[in-house]
């Protein structure tokens, strides 16, 4: 028979607590799913889909949080992705909201300004214009006033934007073959809808894409026009109908809208984007290199 000497009768009752409470905690974790200790699952539950890749973008003023829309939009979001991939130089990195618009739109992309190139090639616009029923707005209204969505700013706006891709679609290239057809041509802007506007500037459209339209918290591709997306990103404040069907949609802020807002108010190039940063969820980081 083995003697217990005083000290371990002392010591058996604090033995028995720690025994006690390492089952106890063992226990809780198995009432617990592993993965709902990662901090990170809460954003998974804002996501509209959690396979949806999602952007850690890491400011001067705080956080926002990208989550693109490869099913509307495969080609550009590849080109984002791809950018943020790592390399010998991470795109994004230390630029800076290079255009701010109060309450409506922030910018960022411009590498110049950081004396880096752009990418060499571009990536075409992925719009499907009849699934935002562009094809049923008219270019012109009862009084002869252009759709409110072209954002003409005067006349030689609307004969830059509209007339001349207009003429070069109907062959007209001198005065007299334009006096010749005048009424075919006012026929023709009384009949067009702003689809087939856009298509005479050059735009190409989808029609498979589930594109989306450019709400307020929109994330999309910057451009100088038609198939010139390399890289700039744009976030909508409020929503922008005027973009719709000549600026592809790419994505949305998920977390931190309110703070792109602020960044919205603050004077160009004051905010800085340190990096931006795929999600993985997995190991519950941002990609390597963080």
């Amino acid at each position: 028979m083995q003697v217990t000497t005083q000290h371990e009768q002392r010591n058996r009752p604090v033995t028995n607590v720690i025994k006690q409470t390492f089952i106890l905690l063992a226990l809780l974790l198995t009432l617990q799913p592993a993965h709902s200790q990662l901090p990170s699952d809460p954003l998974r539950l804002q996501m509209e889909n959690p396979r949806n890749p999602l952007l850690l973008v890491q400011t001067s003023a705080g956080d926002l949080y990208l989550e693109l829309f490869p099913q509307a939009a495969p080609l550009n979001v590849q080109r984002v992705l791809d950018l943020i991939a790592p390399g010998d130089i991470y795109y994004y990195d230390n630029l800076t909201f290079h255009r701010t618009i109060n309450s409506t739109l922030i910018q960022v992309g411009a590498p110049e300004r950081a004396n880096r190139s752009r990418p060499i090639d571009t990536v075409p616009d992925e719009i499907n214009a009849r699934g935002l029923g562009l094809e049923q707005q008219r270019l012109l209204d009862e009084r002869g006033r252009p759709h409110a969505w072209l954002n003409v700013r005067d006349l030689a706006d609307f004969q830059t934007r509209v007339l001349a891709p207009l003429y070069r679609s109907m062959r007209i290239t001198d005065a007299d073959q334009l006096q010749a057809r005048q009424e075919t041509v006012l026929q023709r802007l009384k009949e067009m809808n702003l689809m087939q506007a856009y298509e005479n500037m050059g735009y190409r459209y989808n029609s498979s894409l589930p594109s989306r339209r450019p709400q307020a918290g929109s994330v999309l591709m910057a451009n100088y026009g038609p198939d010139t997306n390399d890289g700039e990103l744009l976030i909508t404040l409020t929503d922008t109908p005027w973009l719709t069907g000549t600026h592809t949609v790419i994505g949305r802020v998920m977390s931190g809208l309110t703070l792109a807002g602020q960044i919205s108010r603050e004077p160009e190039a004051s905010v800085r984007v340190f990096r931006i940063r795929m999600v993985d969820f997995q190991s519950d980081t941002s990609a390597a290199d963080v």
